[in-house]
């Protein structure tokens, strides 16, 4: 299996790339502006998880590794350039960007809400990943190549390849979901904006079951435990690693779960090759 475990590193540039489209057109309007952005963290996540992939197929170096130690570096670049090229010259010397514009910045669904359009998007995009994955012989592909990479060989199927194409395709849905954040709730950039949501992705894909449906039951539960946590942190005081403690404990008891459905401990006499 090859495993993305730098999601938060390509959600990171994902949402730097379509903040430097909006600098870029900080003084335009234009209903075209926010799709740039939103290619342009697409293409940022893309390229940022296309080092990882470099990586594997090439030199043979893990992933897992490699996508982990790229995520601080590329928080690294966002502090550069917040108190550098990127500082608002009128923000008090915050490390900061310049206020979005109304056209880069996410609509709402309703007024009386802060529900934005990244949310119903969301929702296309795992029904996309779903028949992709699914209904099609790339689908098909992946899935072979990473259950059982010899067979797949074997079948003619292009293992370098599929790799790559996994992780661009996954780099690119972090970026995006970077740009949703910085056009959403964020409005611009700031040092706080790596918030470790491409570290809470993991638990959502394993309590989705790693399928692009379960994925959105997998986060509208994650979602309910941070906003629960931070009402809980106002109403009564509880830490906020009361919240992270939930989640793991999440994982924790699915991880077993999988494990006792597979494997039983059986009390009693030795096996008959054991006993001699």
């Amino acid at each position: 299996n090859v495993w993305n475990i730098g999601a938060e590193g390509q959600y990171v540039v994902g949402g730097l790339a379509g903040t430097g489209v909006a600098l870029l057109t900080w003084e335009m309007e234009g209903w075209w502006i926010l799709p740039l952005m939103c290619l342009g963290g697409i293409i940022g996540g893309a390229a940022y998880a296309a080092i990882p992939a470099f990586l594997r197929t090439k030199l043979k170096v893990n992933e897992i590794l490699s996508s982990l130690m790229l995520t601080y570096v590329s928080v690294q670049l966002l502090y550069y350039l917040m108190r550098g090229p990127w500082k608002d010259p009128e923000g008090f010397n915050f490390p900061q960007t310049r206020l979005f514009n109304d056209s880069q910045i996410l609509p709402t669904l309703t007024e009386d809400t802060i529900i934005h359009m990244g949310v119903p998007l969301a929702f296309l995009i795992a029904l996309a990943a779903w028949f992709i994955m699914s209904k099609t012989v790339f689908g098909f592909q992946v899935r072979v190549v990473g259950a059982a990479p010899h067979a797949a060989r074997y079948g003619g199927f292009d293992e370098n390849r599929t790799i790559w194409m996994a992780l661009l395709m996954g780099g690119g849905l972090a970026g995006l979901a970077g740009t949703f954040e910085a056009a959403g709730p964020f409005g611009q950039m700031v040092p706080q904006f790596p918030t470790g949501y491409g570290f809470t992705a993991i638990i959502v894909a394993f309590l989705g079951r790693l399928h692009p449906l379960g994925i959105i039951g997998g986060g509208l539960i994650l979602a309910i435990s941070y906003v629960g946590g931070e009402g809980a942190q106002t109403s009564i005081g509880l830490p906020n690693a009361a919240t992270g403690i939930f989640q793991a404990m999440m994982l924790f008891f699915l991880l077993a779960t999988d494990i006792l459905i597979n494997y039983r401990l059986k009390i009693g006499e030795a096996p008959a090759e054991a006993a001699q």
